[in-house]
């Protein structure tokens, strides 16, 4: 089985050949005319697939409940990073819509949010008031908190990266491995804006490196499994991450790479 490796991030600038008006002008929108989906029917997923893939709809798709918190911080007065960021979460946006579609080509349906009426009241009130406490909080902290949110973009595209990649390993099959390698091409390029983005920001400032250490040790990986059962990120990281010794070492690896960083084994925490 070979072993994923996330690419060492090394720039000496903010992604300084990253050319966000293009990125913008190029953004990949709907999957769907790419999708056979009749190639399903006569030979389907296996439910453990479904389930992961459900998993992976849901945490793209909350990216966008993601980028409202993150744009009520100083990160927002970056032209440049706000243009990428909501470019980004387009493109995370029509991922999740291209999953869906593969859900329901075989009468599945994604992974839900918390279903009891505790479980949805709790989580409605905090999707009302997160955004006002992030504010508040973020904007005393000041531009150092730019850091932590390229860090965030930084690690999750690296654990999805290999969590897609795991996925068609696990489960051959053509049409999965065609959908799986356009996700990939997308994530690849965001990867060469967070990286450098991360290393630059994280070198320049050792506030902003003990901020985003404190910040990734108490954050859901990837970006949206706080709001879904424990149970669906547990089966997760078992059918990614347990069948693979040696992949969220790997992740970490490349974590540890970062600026101060170093030793937050985050992924081996997760998957534990």
């Amino acid at each position: 089985m070979p072993e994923y490796n996330a690419a060492a991030p090394a720039a000496s600038g903010p992604a300084p050949d990253f050319d966000v008006r293009a990125y913008a002008r190029t953004a990949v929108g709907n999957l769907r005319e790419g999708l056979d989906l009749d190639a399903y029917a006569t030979a389907p997923l296996s439910a453990d697939t479904l389930r992961t893939i459900a998993f992976l709809q849901a945490v793209e798709h909350a990216t966008l409940q993601h980028l409202r918190n993150v744009l009520v911080t100083p990160t927002h007065k970056d032209a440049r990073i706000t243009a990428f960021l909501t470019t980004w979460a387009f493109e995370k946006y029509w991922i999740a819509d291209a999953l869906s579609a593969v859900l329901s080509a075989h009468n599945a349906v994604p992974a839900g949010k918390q279903r009891s009426f505790i479980g949805r009241f709790v989580n409605e009130v905090a999707e009302r008031f997160y955004p006002v406490r992030e504010a508040l909080v973020a904007n005393q902290i000041g531009v150092d908190v730019i850091a932590v949110h390229m860090a965030i973009g930084c690690v999750d595209g690296w654990l999805t990266q290999a969590a897609y990649a795991r996925i068609a390993e696990l489960e051959p099959h053509p049409e999965l491995a065609n959908t799986v390698e356009t996700i990939l091409g997308i994530k690849a390029r965001h990867l060469t804006f967070f990286e450098p983005q991360s290393e630059y920001r994280l070198g320049a400032s050792t506030r902003a490196q003990k901020l985003t250490r404190s910040r990734l040790r108490t954050s859901a990986w990837p970006i949206g499994a706080n709001d879904l059962p424990r149970s669906d990120s547990r089966f997760f990281y078992d059918r990614i991450f347990t069948s693979s010794p040696g992949l969220a070492t790997s992740i970490d690896h490349a974590i540890d790479g970062l600026p101060g960083l170093r030793g937050l084994h985050l992924i081996e925490k997760a998957s534990a």
